[in-house]
């Protein structure tokens, strides 16, 4: 059973494939949009996202949300989509993300702006008040690692990070839901706190031992 996020984003990119919402049109508002389709406003929050991610959508601060034109960004985001990640299994992204996730972070280190600390910070709060709720949780921790790719301000790392997160959400509830959540929490914590010290060797080592874990916990479960 899709969870409703998934619904939403198959209506929105319904309503633009169709020619129902054109480029440079905004869309129906979030509050709207929750009503129509008897989901919480997090869930079309949460599939919104997923959109601008993609380059289909863009959020425009004061006026709304809107179709994005047609550019080289979204035929990369549809072409590394389609023709690459969406034909790997988990392990094979979490292997793609044990080097990706690493540069990420000494990127991140080395470009972030004080607001994307802050942001980072803020994600793994939001990781510790959800840890009973497993699909807000799950998106939180997506985000956690979405946040280090926009702190290294390279657009192509930004766009891939978006994709990856989008295609491993639901595969992380799932383990989490078999193996818990506290391993997250704490690997997290270990990354967040090397970042926020600005030392690399740290951040990178912990880095990669989460996702070696992940990897090992998905091939236990498997």
């Amino acid at each position: 059973m899709k969870k409703n996020s998934e619904k939403v984003f198959i209506y929105l990119k319904d309503k633009i494939t169709n020619g129902e919402w054109k480029e440079d049109e905004r869309i129906t508002p979030e509050i709207a949009l929750a009503n129509e389709l008897e989901v919480s406003r997090n869930s079309v929050r949460e599939a919104i996202e997923k959109m601008v991610g993609l380059g289909i959508l863009e959020k425009m601060k004061g006026k709304g949300t809107f179709v994005k034109k047609r550019d080289c960004g979204l035929s990369f985001n549809e072409f590394l989509r389609d023709s690459i990640i969406l034909k790997s299994d988990y392990l094979e992204i979490l292997e793609f993300r044990k080097g990706f996730e690493i540069r990420n972070v000494e990127l991140f280190i080395e470009n972030a702006a004080v607001e994307d600390f802050s942001e980072l910070q803020e994600c793994y709060e939001n990781m510790l008040k959800t840890k009973e709720d497993g699909e807000r949780f799950s998106y939180y921790d997506a985000m956690f690692h979405n946040t280090i790719a926009k702190g290294t301000k390279n657009s192509i790392i930004i766009k891939i990070s978006e994709i990856l997160s989008n295609l491993m959400i639901q595969h992380q509830k799932s383990l989490n839901d078999i193996l818990g959540y506290q391993k997250g929490v704490d690997e997290h914590k270990l990354i967040l706190d090397a970042i926020k010290a600005k030392d690399k060797e740290l951040a990178v080592l912990y880095c990669k031992r989460h996702v070696e874990r992940t990897a090992k916990d998905v091939r236990q479960v498997i």
